[in-house]
């Protein structure tokens, strides 16, 4: 196997693990003892340490390393082939419209459309509180519901206070194409800092990405929001714009992840609180990743599955839509307990079946209404 081979097939063989860890976080209801709540009643909130650990390590820390790989390996992709000039940036933009625009706004269109119904008369008795929920028919809210739900200023007004130190649309797992879409837009001055600073560009984007912006907005704003994709971006592109093989450079840090391995383990025991450790495990997991996944392949130990990597972004875009909801469903369809065997296996069960569910839901629209899924995938 050539490098360029094991380069691709590596990407290829991470984008669906990766996507596993995604929906694990997202699901994760014992990080912080926020509890999975139904009918006003919080589940979850009192699980043995070491229980929580086995769902907060890939859950919560290895997860981290999902969305940053994400934009590192599009940056990669992005300036592979071609020199980059003016005319090559005009069709990568016309191309990542379809691939990313379209789809952004295909899934949170779908995300609106879905809880639209839960006023419907035969769904509202279903759904509690929905009485209470407001809709706000503004042209501000059509646009926060896009850009920024979790404000309760979008299309849907709650009745209880919402997230305030997070922006993400409707479609919550989405910010990444948002944030993705924007590095694209400032491609350019990404290339000219990568070409005239060399690494230092990436040193620069590193800065202001975990110094600058932590200190400017600590609790989150749209000030650093932006920040994180040009830095994995920028990473990635670093590699593809000198012309060398992602593989190859990464395997020069053969020594990553043996400082990742119990950094990640401390992280998780410090429920991410422990800024020096997260933020440098970050970057340190996404090199480990790809490291791991090359040798994998390399030795024949897995193979790369070729509907596990083309159905990862509708996986990654259709899970939030229906994960918590069909929880809850079954949790009271099976009368469950707040037990914590009980709860560690629901956790694993549902994400489980969630993946399981994105995935059929796939393979039924490739299959019968193939442009649809084109669509709502980009073309992937």
């Amino acid at each position: 196997m050539t490098n360029d081979e094991l380069m691709s097939k590596t990407i290829s063989s991470l984008r669906f693990p990766l996507t596993v860890m995604v929906v694990m976080g997202h699901f994760n209801f014992v990080n912080n003892d926020r509890g999975f709540g139904i009918h006003g009643v919080m589940y979850g909130q009192h699980m043995p340490d070491f229980l929580k650990f086995l769902i907060n390590y890939p859950g919560m820390t290895l997860v981290t390393m999902g969305v940053p790989l994400f934009f590192m390996i599009a940056g990669y992709l992005f300036f592979f082939g071609k020199t980059f000039n003016f005319e090559v940036y005009k069709k990568k933009l016309k191309n990542r419209f379809h691939s990313l625009f379209v789809p952004y706004v295909m899934w949170n269109t779908i995300a609106i459309l879905l809880i639209a119904i839960r006023f419907l008369p035969v769904f509202s008795s279903l759904v509690p509180g929905m009485d209470q929920v407001k809709v706000n028919l503004t042209l501000s809210g059509f646009l926060h519901t896009y850009y920024d739900n979790f404000h309760n200023e979008g299309l849907f007004i709650y009745p209880y206070e919402t997230l305030k130190t997070t922006t993400m649309p409707i479609d919550a797992p989405l910010w990444f194409v948002r944030d993705l879409m924007f590095a694209v837009l400032i491609s350019p001055v990404l290339y000219w800092l990568i070409k005239k600073l060399k690494f230092w560009a990436i040193v620069l984007w590193a800065i202001l990405a975990y110094v600058i912006s932590p200190m400017v907005a600590p609790n989150g704003t749209s000030f650093g929001m932006f920040l994180d994709a040009p830095f994995f971006f920028s990473w990635g592109a670093y590699y593809s714009i000198n012309k060398q093989n992602l593989i190859v450079e990464m395997r020069k840090l053969k020594w990553v992840p043996y400082i990742y391995l119990p950094m990640s383990f401390l992280d998780t025991y410090l429920y991410n609180n422990n800024m020096f450790v997260h933020y440098a495990s970050v970057p340190l997991g996404a090199i480990t990743a790809i490291i791991f996944m090359s040798y994998l392949l390399e030795k024949g130990v897995v193979k790369e599955n070729k509907l596990l990597s083309e159905s990862s972004f509708f996986v990654f875009c259709m899970h939030m839509t229906i994960m918590w909801e069909m929880g809850k469903f079954i949790f009271v369809m099976l009368h469950l307990e707040d037990e914590p065997i009980t709860l560690f296996l629901f956790f694993f069960g549902i994400v489980t079946l969630t993946i399981l569910v994105c995935l059929a839901t796939y393979v039924i629209l490739n299959r019968y209404a193939p442009k649809v899924c084109r669509l709502l995938t980009g073309g992937r």
